[in-house]
């Protein structure tokens, strides 16, 4: 995998993936503490004439066990994240970067028919998704029927719902966010204890989905 950028490149020298660094012949500051870091951890350096930016070859961002995700869960008495078929690598970027900010302890995804972690979307979060423990399941409505077994409160976000701003969230829990355009699939919803909404005041009936999780993560954290 070849990502570009001091943010990413920096994330991926802390998780310890950076296989090979290349860079320009102009080296501004930001760019010279990469390279000391890289030199301590003997990352290869390879200098190409006219390359703009600085850019690096890492490992792949690695998929976790979904058990695995559910134990760390439980450990740290936190909260995981459930993305319903998110399309957009540009969105999924976003979120995984909000998500490693309040500290989610876990993000998981379908294997198919969703955004899966690839360059780009390693790039829009800055190399966040480095940190994440994410996992890839078959099937999102019986991953999350497991987890309630464990005691997992599980959220829906969704129009109609409950008023964000008066529910009280307790751990275990589990926050679904649905897609761009179909929002979260009816079997996924039968399995939410309830939903949520984001409630406006002005004329524009919804947010980007993106927006929309910050908020949600957000309000999570304040109350666990």
């Amino acid at each position: 995998m070849r990502v570009t950028g001091v943010n990413s490149i920096a994330e991926a020298l802390k998780a310890g993936v950076v296989n090979k660094i290349y860079v320009g012949e102009h080296i501004n500051p930001r760019v010279a503490k990469i390279l000391a870091e890289a030199k301590k951890q003997k990352v290869p350096i390879v200098k190409v004439k006219n390359l703009k930016k600085i850019e690096a070859d890492v490992s792949p961002v690695k998929y976790y066990d979904f058990d695995f995700v559910v134990e760390k869960a439980l450990r740290e008495n936190g909260f995981i994240l459930f993305l319903d078929s998110v399309q957009d690598p540009q969105n999924l970027g976003a979120v995984l970067r909000t998500a490693e900010f309040f500290g989610c302890s876990g993000v998981v995804i379908p294997k198919r028919r969703a955004a899966q972690v690839t360059e780009t979307v390693v790039e829009v979060s800055q190399g966040a998704a480095f940190h994440l423990k994410i996992s890839r399941v078959e099937n999102l409505a019986n991953s999350i029927k497991k987890i309630k077994k464990y005691g997992f409160l599980v959220v829906g976000a969704e129009i109609g719902g409950k008023d964000l701003r008066s529910v009280k969230f307790t751990p275990p829990l589990a926050l679904v966010v649905g897609g761009e355009d179909r929002g979260i699939s009816q079997p996924v919803k039968k399995m939410c204890d309830f939903l949520v909404e984001i409630k406006g005041v002005g004329k524009t009936p919804s947010l980007n989905l993106s927006v929309a999780a910050g908020i949600l993560l957000y309000e999570v954290r304040r109350h666990l």
